[in-house]
């Protein structure tokens, strides 16, 4: 997948982790769930629709090499076809919805402010 970065970079690597499809088969799909919400340690987040989330990765290594703490470790989201900042980094919660989550675009900024987004 191509990591492409609104920082002005892309990148193509190999990542290796869960398909999010056979971590929601195992878990189970409740009734009228449409949207997965993925959320960082840092409480920034980002949702995707149920049908493009079962193809997305969760993933624990890039390339051969375990997830070190700048690429998102331990799970970072890896959304194909979408922008690097929809990538959720240090995942710590893979949620089902009814909607999208209309928050999210705040999270991007607010984020920050958490003491994990500060890196403490």
């Amino acid at each position: 997948m191509t990591l492409d970065c609104t920082g002005g970079f892309a990148s193509t690597q190999i990542w290796r982790g869960i398909h999010v499809g056979a971590l929601l088969d195992r878990a189970g799909v409740r009734e009228g769930a449409g949207w997965v919400r993925f959320r960082s340690v840092t409480g920034y987040r980002w949702s995707l629709p149920l049908a493009e989330a079962r193809d997305a990765l969760l993933a624990t290594h890039v390339g051969e090499e375990p997830l070190n703490h700048d690429h998102g470790a331990p799970v970072r989201l890896v959304a194909p076809g979408r922008r690097g900042f929809q990538w959720v980094k240090w995942i710590v919660a893979v949620e089902l919805l009814t909607a999208p989550d209309f928050g999210q675009a705040i999270a991007i900024h607010t984020s920050s402010f958490t003491p994990a987004g500060r890196g403490e």
